[in-house]
C-alpha cells in the first residue's frame, strides 16, 4: 500500500525547513490554529505567516529544548529498549501538501512515532499530556499514519516521563477541516477573529498612519458603555484585592513570607539594582555630543490604548 505523505529532506531550523513551515501547517502551529495553544493565537499565527507581524523569536525555553533533545531522546532509548531514528526533514500529505510535520525522532521497526518535550511547565501536572500536545501529536500521526505517539518529556530538568497518546481519526479529520479554513484566511488576507490576547500583535499590524479621530455610531456607544461597567467592576475587584493584600503583608510584617496549608506567600526583599546613566558618564568624560548621538537608537513608540471618561474613571 504506497504511502499517504512525501518525506522533504530540510534540516530543522534551516532556511529550507522553515520556508516550508511559512507556506504550510506544521504539528506546532495547530495548537494555535485550534485555539488551546497557551503561546499564541491563531491571529498571531496568520499574522506571522501573511508578513503582517514579525514571527516571534525563539525564547530560552525552546533553546534549552533543542540542547537536551538528544538526551531525553537517548534516556528514552535506555527505558523502552527501542531504538529511535533522527528525521531531518518535513513530512507533508501527499493530497494536501501544506499539511505538514517535523518527527522529533521515528522508532526502527515501528510504527509508532516520538514527540521530545523539555519542561517546567505546571500545565503538565495538570494534564497527563497538555492539550496543546495532544493536538501536535494527533497532527503528526494523521499525517503519517501512525497509531500512536510517545510523548518523551523531561520535566524541570530532573523528572522524566513517557506518555502514549493513541491516534483519534475523528479529532484528526476536524482538525484538518480547520487547518483548511486557516490557510484560506492566510490565502486572502483575512484576518481571525481577534481575543484580547491579540492586543500587542494588533498594535503591531496596525501602526498609526493618521492624526483624526474616528466618530463613534451607536453600537460603539454600547460598546464604550460595557468596557465604562466592566471597568468599574475590576476597579472595585482591585481595591478589594489590596485590602487582602495588604491584611496578608501586616501578618508577614518583617518576616521573609507566610506559609499555609499548601501554599505559600513570599514578601521579600530585592537585591538593590545599579542604574548607570551613560551619557552623563560620557559627558563628564569630555565625550562630544555627537559621540553620545552615535551610540543612541531611537525605539519606536508603542501604541498606547488611553480612555477618558469626563473624569468619570480615568
Amino acid at each position: 500500500m504506497p504511502k499517504q505523505y512525501e518525506f522533504v529532506k530540510a534540516p530543522q531550523r534551516s532556511a529550507e525547513w522553515l520556508q516550508l513551515r511559512k507556506r504550510g501547517i506544521g504539528a506546532s502551529d495547530m495548537a494555535a490554529v485550534m485555539g488551546v495553544s497557551p503561546y499564541k493565537t491563531a491571529y498571531q499565527l496568520w499574522g506571522e505567516k501573511t508578513g503582517t507581524i514579525p514571527e516571534q523569536k525563539v525564547g530560552a525555553a525552546a533553546n534549552r529544548g533543542v540542547l537536551l533533545e538528544d538526551a531525553v531522546a537517548k534516556y528514552y532509548e535506555q527505558e523502552t529498549g527501542l531504538k529511535l531514528r533522527k528525521s531531518n526533514g518535513v513530512v507533508r500529505l501527499k493530497s494536501e501538501p501544506r499539511f505538514m510535520a517535523s518527527l522529533d525522532r521515528t522508532i526502527a521497526g515501528s510504527s509508532g512515532i516520538v514527540e521530545i518535550k523539555t519542561s517546567a511547565s505546571p500545565r503538565w501536572s495538570m494534564y497527563p499530556v497538555p492539550p496543546e500536545v495532544i493536538i501536535q501529536t494527533t497532527w503528526q500521526m494523521g499525517i503519517v499514519g501512525a497509531p500512536w505517539c510517545d510523548v518523551a518529556v523531561l520535566l524541570g530538568g530532573l523528572v522524566f516521563r513517557i506518555q502514549r497518546v493513541q491516534f483519534d481519526p475523528e479529532l484528526f479529520a476536524g482538525m484538518q477541516e480547520v487547518a483548511a479554513q486557516f490557510l484560506k484566511a492566510v490565502d486572502t488576507n483575512t484576518a481571525p477573529d481577534l481575543t484580547g490576547l491579540d492586543a500587542a500583535a494588533y498594535a503591531l499590524a496596525t501602526p498609526q498612519t493618521a492624526e483624526e479621530y474616528v466618530h463613534a455610531a451607536s453600537e460603539h456607544e454600547s460598546t464604550f458603555a460595557e468596557y465604562r461597567a466592566t471597568k468599574a467592576q475590576l476597579l472595585t475587584l482591585e481595591t478589594k484585592l489590596a485590602d487582602i493584600e495588604i491584611n496578608l503583608k501586616q501578618v508577614i510584617g518583617e518576616k521573609a513570607g507566610l506559609v499555609g496549608n499548601g501554599w505559600t506567600i513570599n514578601w521579600k526583599q530585592a537585591k538593590p539594582s545599579e542604574v548607570t546613566d551613560w551619557k552623563m558618564v560620557a559627558q563628564a568624560a569630555g565625550a562630544l555630543p555627537q559621540v553620545v548621538a552615535t551610540y543612541t537608537d531611537i525605539k519606536q513608540g508603542s501604541r498606547r490604548f488611553v480612555v477618558k471618561d469626563g473624569g468619570a474613571n480615568d
